[in-house]
């Protein structure tokens, strides 16, 4: 498949009982090109059905080889594979690594917030290490919440961080089974502890359940932080507030510039962009199908497009004219999608 690059698995490094990173390099050519935060969809076929999944790249671009770290979950068919049936010298399909939740601008005179709630360290460890990695004036602080001191994922390799950085990067460790949980409280009182400099430069990044950002964003937005300073990633299929005006959503007429060739379709009655294209056998990009993790993200070049679920998306970004492709529908028959 045209859109698919082939990986080979290179090691795999048990980090709980539960939980282990893959390592991953090139079965045929050079290293995938990636920006930490991103995340790799795997695909699968499973009794002649596709099934993709995305997990994020717990390695830094600056790593010799890629790596995601793979949580098993209750009734999860693919970790439970992966975790189990999956060895070294295993080739996996992939679709190159994608993903909006990258950091920007982290040579300023800023503070860098990252939320990590369980696996959701995954992104924010490569995005820490990439960052610090570097020059620059920015100040991280790492705010982790997690069950129990055992259940603490890279505890090594973050406490290493903490000592070769101790003026640029701190940890908070936030344990349940010591009765600290975070709230909206907690929130609002680390913010304010950890800053060095203007609020108003800060950036935010969260990754957990959809309960733990969407508390974390309502708090930071009642102290005044800007939503355009709030990025969150959450792979994990939880019910999303349907966000769209219309329940019904007529047929028109729309055109896709991918890979070089244009493709002029008919989008069916309540069908996505997304749903259209690969009904015309268009195998664009995408993994949850939710509107949740931007593996479908394209640029609407013309026309109107709405959303009907999006939980990645900025204000920004949409008013710069990106949109999710798995939930959004054309409202007109002038629409035009572009993939960059």
């Amino acid at each position: 498949m045209a859109d698919l690059l082939q990986l080979r698995v290179d090691g795999i490094k048990w980090e709980l009982p539960d939980t282990a990173t893959f390592y991953l390099v090139k079965a045929i050519g050079h290293k995938p090109v990636y920006k930490a935060g991103q995340f790799l969809t795997l695909v699968f076929n499973h009794h002649n059905q596709e099934i993709r999944r995305s997990y994020s790249l717990s390695s830094s671009p600056d790593d010799e080889r890629l790596a995601i770290t793979v949580k098993r979950i209750t009734n999860g068919e693919i970790s439970r594979f992966l975790l189990t049936k999956v060895n070294i010298g295993d080739v996996l399909n992939v679709v190159a690594p994608a993903g909006v939740f990258t950091v920007n601008n982290y040579e300023d005179e800023k503070d860098l917030v990252f939320f990590a709630a369980g696996s959701g360290i995954t992104p924010i460890f490569s995005q820490i290490k990439y960052v610090l990695n570097r020059p620059g004036k920015s100040k991280l602080h790492l705010i982790y919440s997690s069950q129990n001191k055992q259940g603490v994922l890279f505890n090594n390799e973050l406490n290493e961080l903490l000592s070769a950085y101790p003026d640029r990067f701190t940890i908070t460790y936030l344990l349940s089974s010591e009765a600290n949980r975070l709230t909206n409280i907690r929130v609002e009182q680390l913010v304010k502890e950890q800053l060095n400099f203007d609020k108003t430069q800060a950036d935010f990044y969260l990754c957990g359940p959809f309960v733990y950002m969407r508390m974390i964003r309502l708090t930071l937005m009642y102290m005044g932080i800007h939503s355009q300073q709030i990025h969150k990633e959450n792979f994990v299929l939880e019910t999303v507030p349907v966000t769209g005006s219309q329940t019904n959503y007529a047929p028109k007429n729309i055109r896709i510039n991918y890979e070089g060739e244009v493709h002029d379709l008919v989008q069916g009655e309540n069908q996505s962009i997304l749903q259209a294209a690969l009904q015309n056998n268009i195998r664009l990009p995408y993994s949850c199908r939710s509107g949740i993790c931007s593996a479908c993200v394209a640029f609407c070049k013309t026309g109107k497009v709405e959303m009907a679920k999006n939980e990645v998306l900025t204000d920004d970004d949409i008013a710069k004219g990106w949109i999710l492709t798995c939930t959004g529908h054309a409202l007109t028959d002038d629409v035009e999608v572009e993939y960059r």
